[in-house]
């Protein structure tokens, strides 16, 4: 790689051993993908915040950066923690897992990161803007920001993206360059009618449709609706970064580098193109629901964490009505949200209805010792439906905003919604 010369004082060790330890990581790291090159980042998201991902000796990397001087030298959010760290008792966390969460904490916070603990900054205080260059991880995240907002980042490792927050910079690489941003596969949606994409879930069944049968191609859907709004191409990036590998996807006419087909492929015209039926979109929501019992054991939203109006909608929904004994309801968001929610007076409504609001963790994340396995989850989020039952040994239903709220109100099944 071809460095500055004050990339090169770095990787001497002229400011400090944290900073030469981060920039050596990242040029072999460039070398292996060919990378000329640093770009220099505005600001970054590390994804390693979550104890049961990068374990012991992930806190152990964090701590000598620390203790070697290091700290990030760009804005710097982070993901969630493997734990609420005000109601982890009630979450079936254990002291000494805890303990090991708080550890891991306090070193970010001296690492001198942003503590959102979110798995959505974009919608947290980290907005990056069109075609800057950002170092992120968080699949989710990564997909939301090349694609909706139009940035550039890479899907990277954890820890390594722990070490480009540190320098500021990141290798030139995959789609930081602007050959690989053009898209390679056409999804294209026919026989939905007005009534057809309406809520969340409707996204995330299509989003891990797409993600399935792209893997790590640049996927373009044509054919969504205009009014489309930001939670529910949330949706899609999370589902789609998960039931594949998908890091940018354009849907032409909403998403900033696709106003038209041929802008989204860099006028290429030789692509494949699949269409996409309400059939097929059943399809996939047949696979994805595993649930084989009218019982509901829980009822998770928030996988990405839930933005102020998403969980303004639930609030309403939920007013007045109780959640079921025998079920649990965890809405997952950051702090700088439920805040807001608080002032608002629709933290009061959800807790009042029995729900418990998770804040700066996610359930995919936390310590389950087994509590869940083999029980029946109703969800609206694709991400979950992809994660849980591997993680959590659980079975999945999915259903729409209203039908998750009748779920926990019920403690069963809710009819299923059709497209």
């Amino acid at each position: 790689m071809q460095l500055t010369e004050y990339e090169q004082e770095m990787l001497e060790g002229r400011h400090g051993e944290g900073l030469q330890t981060a920039i050596e990581i990242l040029v072999k790291m460039g070398g292996l993908y060919g990378a000329e090159r640093f770009l220099p980042v505005k600001n970054a998201h590390i994804d390693a915040a979550a104890f049961t991902t990068i374990w012991d000796a992930g806190t152990e990397f964090v701590e000598y950066l620390v203790e070697k001087g290091a700290k990030v030298s760009v804005p710097t959010t982070i993901n969630p923690m493997s734990m609420d760290t005000r109601r982890w008792r009630e979450q079936y966390t254990s002291e000494a897992f805890a303990a090991k969460c708080e550890r891991l904490r306090q070193a970010y916070l001296k690492l001198g990161v942003n503590p959102t603990w979110t798995c959505a900054p974009y919608q947290c205080t980290n907005v990056p803007v069109f075609g800057e260059n950002v170092s992120w991880s968080e699949s989710n995240a990564v997909n939301y920001v090349n694609s909706v907002i139009g940035a550039r980042a890479e899907r990277l490792p954890d820890l390594v993206d722990i070490c480009c927050a540190v320098i500021g910079r990141v290798p030139e690489y995959g789609l930081y360059l602007d050959e690989n941003r053009a898209g390679e596969i056409l999804f294209a949606l026919k026989g939905f009618g007005d009534s057809s994409f309406q809520d969340t879930v409707d996204y995330a069944i299509l989003g891990y449709l797409v993600g399935e049968t792209a893997i790590n191609r640049v996927p373009v859907i044509l054919g969504l609706p205009a009014g489309t709004m930001p939670d529910q191409l949330k949706a899609f990036s999370a589902a789609a970064a998960s039931g594949g590998a998908t890091s940018l996807f354009h849907a032409v006419g909403l998403t900033p580098e696709a106003p038209t087909l041929g802008a989204a492929f860099h006028g290429k015209k030789d692509y494949e193109i699949v269409e996409i039926t309400p059939g097929a979109v059943e399809e996939m929501r047949k696979r994805l629901n595993t649930g084989d019992t009218d019982q509901v054991d829980m009822v998770l939203m928030g996988c990405p964490h839930l933005s102020f109006q998403e969980i303004k909608e639930i609030a309403c929904e939920i007013e007045g009505k109780k959640v079921h004994e025998g079920t649990e309801f965890w809405i997952q968001t950051s702090h700088p949200v439920y805040e807001l929610a608080d002032l608002a007076g629709y933290v009061a409504a959800i807790e009042h209805a029995g729900a418990m609001l998770v804040r700066d963790s996610c359930l995919m994340e936390m310590e389950y010792n087994g509590v869940w396995k083999g029980k029946h989850f109703v969800t609206n989020s694709g991400k979950a439906a992809q994660y849980a039952p591997a993680i959590n040994g659980v079975k999945i239903t999915m259903a729409d905003m209203k039908g998750c709220v009748a779920a926990a109100v019920t403690g069963t099944r809710p009819e299923e919604a059709s497209l």
